[in-house]
C-alpha cells in the first residue's frame, strides 16, 4: 500500500470560500472563475488577474484574497459550462435517445486531503448531502491532528477479467488447474496483446490466478428442469490487469473476450461468461482522521457524548444489517454523488461497495472469506501520551477510518465525451485515478461522521428538512426569489408540505399584489411577515373541508415574524402578545355557539360553507386583535382605523334608502350613526338603508389572483406609517405587528368577499359590516355626561315612546355599539352564502341584519351578565376603571356595570364602583399583559347582591318587542321559531346565566 505523502500547507488567514452558501447562484460561478482562472478562462476580461489574486508562491486556492470572493467581476454574460448535456452528443451516447435529465452541481467545501485543500463537485437532488459533508470537513480541517484526512491505495490500479470454464469434469479439475498455473506467464502474454495501449503504458495484464469455486446447492422451484454439469465446482481465471488510470471495465473485458479461446484451447473446455467484476479488491483505499475528544463538542452535547454515541452507532452497523444498510446508504450518498459529478460508473462503486460490505473477501486467498453485511466506516477512541510544553501528557483522540474498493478512472469512458467533466475534475486539480478514489474515500468518511453525529445528538431531521423544505418549495412553483422565505416559513412552523408551501406562496404573491396597488410606495422591500391558523378537526372527521389561513404582511419590525394563532400549548410570546388568552378552543366554541342559529334554506352540500367558515374566521380574528390593540394603544389604533377610512373612496349606493349619507368618505363617527339609526327603526320600514357596493369592481374573474382591488383604505399607501403612533413607546411589538397583520386579515377579508361571493347585496352587506364591527370597536359611543341633557324619545312603530331619563337616553346610545361588538350579524351574513342564490334578495339581508342586531343584543347581555363577577373584580381587586365613554381602551366595558353607573352618577354616595371622572390624555400605557388574571369566578354572590339593579336593567332594555316583530314578517320563512328560542337557550347556557335570567323572569 502506498501512503500519499502529507504537505505542510501554510495556514490561511482568510477563507474565500466563508459563506459561499449564502451567495446567488452567479456569484458562486464568478468566485469559481475567478479562483480557477486557468480551468474558466474569461472570454473578454474586464479586470486583470493582479487585481483579485496575491503574487505569492504558490497560486493555489489558498492564496486567493479575501477580495477575490467578493469583487464585483463583470464579464460579458456567458453561459457557464458547468451545465447539462448537449442533445447532440447525448443522442450519440445511448440508443433512443428524447432528451437529457439535470442533476443540481454543488461544490463539497473545507476539505484538506493529506494536507492539500480540495473543493470536490457533488452532482445530487437530495438535500442535505452537500452540507454535510461540508461541515463534517471544516471540523476533521479545524481540529483533527494535522488538520487534514490522511489515505492510503493500493500499489496499483487493478482490476479484475473473468474467464468461466465449463464442462470441465471433477477428476480432471486439479490437472487442469495445474496446466493453467504452469502455462501462467505464457497466458500473460497472451492476454496483453489485447490491451496494447495499456501495456505500453505501464499497465497491462499483471497476474492471472486460477480459482475453482464449489457450487452450492440450489432450492428447486416447481416443475423446474435440472441441467446436469460433469462439474461440481467452477473453474474461473481470473487476469489481475492494471489499468493506469482508467475505470478499466471496457479494457477488462477486451482482455476477457479475447483470451477466453486460448484458455479453452489449453483446457478442452467450454467457455462460458468473460467479463469484468466490479468487486475490484486490489483497489482499496482508506482514509482516515483523528480528532482529540474534547474537540468532537457539538451543539450542547461535549465531546466524549458526541464519541461514544457514534462509536456505539458504528459497533451496531457492525453486529445489525438493517441499520448497516442505511449507515453505508448515506456513505454512498456522498460517494455517488461525486461520481456523477466526474462521470463514473457509481453502479459499479456501489456495487463493490456492498459486495465488499457483505463478504470481506480478499484476492489473496482462493475462497473468500464469509462473513456478513457490516459497515464500510469504523470508529474508535485511543488514548496515547504525547509531549505538549515539554511535559508528557495523555491525550485521547477520536478516531474514523473507512475502507472499501473503489475503481474510478480519469482517462477514457464517458469522459471525452461529456465536456463538463472537464471543468469538474479541474475543480479538483484534475487528479489521478489514485488521487480520485482518495478524495471519494474521504467524501464518504465525511458524509458518515456528519450523518452519524447528527443521528446520535439532535437528530437528522432538523438540518435535512430545512433543506428538503427548498425541494418542497420548489414543487410548490416557488419563484426563485421567494424559495427561501418559503423554506423559512415552514421550518419555523414545522409544516414542512406541500400544502404549507402552497398556502405561503398564495399569501406571499397576494402580498405583493396588494403591494404593487400602493401608489408610490418606495419602501425597502422586505420579506413579507406570515400569520398561520389551521381549524382542528377531531380525529375520525372529514379534514378537506378544514379552514386553514397563511397570511402574508407587510414586516415593520427588523426580522420577519412567522405567528401561529395560539393553541393553547406551546404558544410564542408574540402570539400570545396579540390575541392574551384568546386561544383556539375559545375562538372555537364561540364560533359554535353563534353559529347554533340555523337557517332552513340553507343548502348543506355547497361547496362556499367553507368560505363562509373562512370569512367568519377572518372576521373573528380582525375582532379579537383590534381588541387587543384597543386595550393597550386605544389612542393609536383609533387613529389607524380613521386612517384607513380618510382614505377610503365610498361610491354611491345603487340601492334606494332615505338614510343614505351625502358624503362619499365614511367615518368611525357615521358607522356609529348607521348601527344607531338603525337600531330605532321599525323593522318593516322599506327604506331601511342597505349598505351599497363598496366598489365600482364588482365580482371579478375567480381565476387566479388577478382580481380588482377595492377603493378602500386598507388598500391605500401610507396606511402603514406608524412613525408617530410608536414614538413614545419603550416597546412597540405590538403594534409594529398588530397594526399590518390588522390591515392583512382585513385585506383578505374583502379580497375574498369581492371575488367569490355572487350576490352583490350579500358582498356589499358583508363588506359595510365588518366596517360596522371594526368601528363599534374603535369607538368611543357614550358623549360626556350632562344631567340637564334631554334626548328626542325614540320611536317605535311610529309612535313615541314614554320619556326616559337622561342617562337611560344616553345608555341607548352605547348599547347597539356594545352589542355590535358581539358580531353575529357578520354570522349570519356568512352563513347566507349557503343560501340557494336565487333566495337571496335585498328583502331578505335586511331582515339579517334585523335578527343579527337583536340577537347580538342576547349575546352582549348574556355575556355581560356571565362575567359580572370577574369584571367587578378586576374593578374592585386590580383598580380596573369602569368605561366613561364605553370605550374598550378605557376600561370595562359590561353593560350592566356602566348602566348602573350611569344610573347612580347624581348620588355619588350610591356609586359602588369608585367611578372617577379622570382625562387620561397620556399615550405612554403599561406593557401588555399576556396572562389573564381572573380566570373564573361564581358569579352567585353577586348575583343575589344585585339582583333588583339585574332586574331593572332588563327592563329598562327590554327588547321582546323585537323579537316579536321578527315573526311578523314574511321572511321568517327563513328560520322556526323554534330556532330562534334554541339559540337564545344556547346563548344563556354558555355563559351561565340561564338560571339567572329564568329566576328573575319567575319573579
Amino acid at each position: 500500500m502506498a501512503t500519499a505523502e502529507a504537505k505542510t500547507q501554510p495556514e490561511q488567514k482568510v477563507n474565500i470560500w466563508s459563506g459561499f452558501y449564502k451567495k446567488a447562484l452567479k456569484e458562486r460561478q464568478n468566485q469559481l472563475k475567478l479562483a480557477f482562472p486557468n480551468l474558466f478562462p474569461p472570454t473578454s476580461p474586464i479586470i486583470s488577474k493582479a487585481s483579485f489574486l496575491h503574487s505569492p508562491s504558490s497560486g493555489s486556492v489558498s492564496n486567493l484574497t479575501e477580495s477575490a470572493s467578493d469583487a464585483s467581476i463583470h464579464l460579458h454574460e456567458e453561459k457557464f459550462p458547468i451545465t447539462s448535456l448537449d442533445e447532440h452528443i447525448a443522442d450519440n451516447m445511448i440508443e433512443n435517445c428524447v432528451g437529457t435529465l439535470g442533476l443540481p452541481v454543488g461544490v463539497a467545501l473545507n476539505f484538506n486531503i493529506d494536507g492539500k485543500p480540495t473543493i470536490v463537485p457533488m452532482a445530487i437532488e437530495e438535500p442535505s448531502v452537500v452540507a454535510a459533508v461540508s461541515g463534517a470537513a471544516k471540523t476533521i480541517s479545524q481540529f483533527a491532528k494535522g488538520k487534514t484526512f490522511y489515505t492510503k491505495t493500493s500499489e496499483r490500479n487493478i482490476t479484475f477479467a473473468q474467464v468461466v470454464i465449463l464442462d470441465v469434469p471433477d477428476d480432471r479439475l486439479d490437472e487442469n488447474e495445474k496446466k493453467l498455473n504452469d502455462m501462467k506467464n505464457e497466458i500473460i502474454t497472451y492476454a496483453n496483446q489485447y490491451c496494447q495501449n495499456m501495456y505500453s503504458r505501464g499497465g497491462g495484464v499483471v497476474n492471472m490466478v486460477v480459482r475453482r469455486i464449489k457450487k452450492n446447492e440450489r432450492k428447486l422451484r416447481p416443475n423446474q428442469v435440472v441441467i446436469s454439469s460433469p462439474s461440481s465446482e467452477w473453474l474461473v481465471c481470473h487476469f489481475h490487469i492494471d489499468v493506469c488510470d482508467a475505470m478499466g471495465a471496457n479494457c477488462a473485458s477486451t482482455v476477457a473476450e479475447g483470451v477466453a479461446p486460448f484458455l479453452a484451447d489449453i483446457t478442452n473446455g467450454r467457455i462460458g461468461l468473460r467479463i469484468v467484476s466490479n468487486l475490484c479488491t486490489e483497489r482499496i483505499v482508506t482514509a482516515s482522521f483523528k480528532i482529540p475528544v474534547e474537540k468532537m463538542k457539538y451543539k450542547k452535547y461535549t465531546g466524549e457524548q458526541v464519541a461514544r454515541g457514534m462509536i456505539e452507532a458504528y459497533e451496531l452497523a457492525e453486529d445489525d444489517v438493517y441499520r448497516a444498510t442505511t449507515h453505508n446508504k448515506g456513505i454512498l450518498n456522498g460517494i455517488d454523488a461525486v461520481a456523477l459529478a466526474t462521470g463514473q460508473d457509481w453502479r459499479a462503486i456501489e456495487a463493490a461497495a456492498h459486495a465488499y460490505a457483505a463478504s470481506g473477501s480478499s484476492e489473496t486467498v482462493n475462497e473468500p472469506v464469509k462473513g456478513h453485511y457490516k459497515s464500510l466506516t469504523s470508529y474508535w477512541m485511543e488514548e496515547v501520551e504525547e509531549e505538549v510544553d515539554n511535559t508528557k501528557v495523555k491525550q485521547r483522540y477520536f478516531c474514523g477510518e473507512i475502507e472499501m474498493p473503489i475503481a474510478v478512472g480519469t482517462k477514457g469512458g464517458v469522459l471525452k465525451t461529456n465536456p463538463v467533466y472537464h471543468y469538474t475534475l479541474g475543480l479538483m486539480g484534475h487528479p489521478d485515478s489514485k488521487a480520485l478514489s482518495a478524495i471519494f474515500a474521504c467524501i464518504g468518511l465525511a458524509q458518515n461522521f456528519a450523518a452519524v453525529r447528527a443521528l446520535t445528538t439532535e437528530g437528522i431531521q432538523r438540518g435535512h428538512m430545512s433543506l428538503h423544505a427548498r425541494n418542497i418549495a420548489i414543487a410548490a412553483g416557488a419563484p426563485p426569489h421567494t424559495i427561501s422565505e418559503v423554506t423559512d416559513y415552514m421550518v419555523s412552523c414545522n409544516r414542512i408540505n406541500l400544502n404549507a408551501a402552497k398556502e405561503y406562496i398564495l399569501a406571499h404573491e397576494l402580498h405583493s399584489t396588494l403591494r404593487k396597488h400602493l401608489e408610490g410606495d418606495s419602501s425597502p422591500a422586505k420579506p413579507p411577515s406570515m400569520f398561520y391558523f389551521e381549524e382542528y378537526v377531531p380525529e375520525g372527521e372529514d379534514k378537506n373541508n378544514r379552514v386553514t389561513l397563511n397570511i402574508a404582511f407587510q414586516t415593520l419590525t427588523d426580522q420577519p415574524t412567522n405567528i401561529e394563532f395560539p393553541t393553547g400549548t406551546h404558544d410564542d410570546p408574540v402570539s400570545q402578545l396579540l390575541f392574551g388568552n384568546k386561544d383556539y378552543t375559545w375562538l372555537s366554541s364561540i364560533i359554535v355557539v353563534m353559529d347554533k342559529f340555523q337557517f332552513n334554506n340553507a343548502t348543506s352540500g355547497r361547496a362556499n360553507l367553507v368560505l363562509a367558515k373562512k370569512l367568519k374566521f377572518l372576521s373573528m380574528l380582525i375582532n379579537l386583535l383590534t381588541t387587543r390593540l384597543m386595550t393597550y394603544y386605544p389612542k393609536q389604533t383609533t387613529r389607524f382605523i380613521e386612517r384607513i377610512f380618510r382614505h377610503s373612496k365610498r361610491p354611491k349606493s345603487s340601492t334606494s334608502s332615505s338614510l343614505k349619507n351625502k358624503s362619499q368618505q365614511p367615518s368611525i363617527d357615521k358607522y356609529l350613526t348607521t348601527i344607531q339609526a338603525y337600531a330605532n327603526q321599525q323593522l318593516q320600514n322599506p327604506n331601511i338603508h342597505l349598505p351599497g357596493p363598496i366598489s365600482a369592481h364588482s365580482v371579478p374573474s375567480s381565476s387566479g389572483l388577478s382580481w380588482s382591488v377595492p377603493d378602500t383604505g386598507i388598500f391605500r399607501r401610507n396606511i402603514l406609517d406608524i412613525s408617530d403612533d410608536i414614538k413614545n413607546l419603550s416597546d412597540p411589538t405590538l403594534i409594529q405587528v398588530g397594526f399590518p397583520l390588522l390591515l392583512a386579515l382585513w385585506q383578505v377579508f374583502e379580497l375574498r368577499v369581492v371575488q367569490w361571493v355572487g350576490h352583490s347585496s350579500l358582498s356589499s352587506s358583508l363588506l359595510e359590516e365588518q366596517r360596522k364591527v371594526i368601528s363599534s370597536l374603535v369607538s368611543s359611543p357614550i358623549p360626556p355626561y350632562k344631567p340637564s341633557e334631554v334626548r328626542p324619545p325614540a320611536l317605535i312603530n311610529g309612535a313615541a315612546k314614554q320619556q326616559d331619563p337622561v342617562y337611560l337616553n344616553l345608555f341607548k346610545r352605547f348599547l347597539p355599539i356594545h352589542s355590535k361588538r358581539f358580531q353575529v350579524t357578520m354570522v349570519l351574513l356568512c352563513n347566507a352564502i349557503s343560501f340557494d342564490p336565487t333566495l337571496i334578495n335585498s328583502r331578505r339581508i335586511k331582515f339579517l341584519l334585523a335578527l343579527g342586531s337583536y340577537l347580538e343584543w342576547e349575546l352582549a347581555k348574556d355575556h355581560d351578565l356571565g362575567r359580572l363577577g370577574r369584571d367587578l373584580l378586576l374593578i374592585q381587586n386590580q383598580n380596573k376603571k369602569v368605561s366613561h365613554d364605553g370605550s374598550i381602551g378605557n376600561g370595562i366595558t359590561n353593560s350592566f356595570i356602566i348602566w348602573k353607573e350611569m344610573r347612580e352618577k347624581t348620588n355619588p354616595r350610591q356609586n359602588m364602583f369608585h367611578f372617577e371622572d379622570d382625562d387620561d390624555t397620556d399615550d405612554s400605557i403599561s406593557t401588555p399583559s399576556i396572562v389573564n388574571t381572573i380566570e373564573s369566578v361564581d358569579n352567585e354572590p353577586f348575583y343575589q347582591r344585585y339582583q333588583e339593579e339585574i332586574k331593572q336593567y332588563l327592563i329598562e332594555t327590554d327588547h321582546s318587542i323585537i323579537k316579536s316583530q321578527l315573526f311578523n314578517t314574511e321572511t321568517c320563512l327563513l328560520f322556526s321559531k323554534e330556532m330562534l328560542e334554541s339559540t337564545i337557550d344556547e346563548y344563556q347556557k354558555y355563559y351561565n346565566v340561564k338560571d339567572l335570567l329564568e329566576n328573575l323572569s319567575s319573579n
